[in-house]
Parts: structure tokens; C-alpha cells; sequence
């Protein structure tokens, strides 16, 4: 097997968990965008030190 293809096999395994990760995390993640959202985003920096 050369190099080449163990490093692609290499690759789509790292991105095939990165997007089960992203799956499974998916939930929580639009949870806290909400809470965020809520908090005011970017604009509450002031407020939240």
C-alpha cells in the first residue's frame, strides 16, 4: 500500500469523525446559539466581562 493511499484512508477517517462528532454535538450547539443569541451575542461584551 503506498503512502499516498494511507494517507488519504488516514483523511477520511479523521473528516468521517469530525462529522459524527458535528452530528452528535449538532442539539447542545443550537441550544447554546440560542442562550447566546439571548444574551445579547457579540453586542453583550460589555455587559459580561
Amino acid at each position: 500500500m503506498s503512502g499516498q493511499r494511507v494517507l488519504k484512508a488516514e483523511a477520511v477517517l479523521v473528516g468521517g469523525v469530525a462529522l459524527a462528532l458535528l452530528c452528535w454535538e449538532f442539539p447542545s450547539l443550537r441550544r447554546e446559539m440560542r442562550i447566546w443569541r439571548m444574551a445579547g451575542g457579540f453586542r453583550a461584551g460589555h455587559r459580561y466581562p
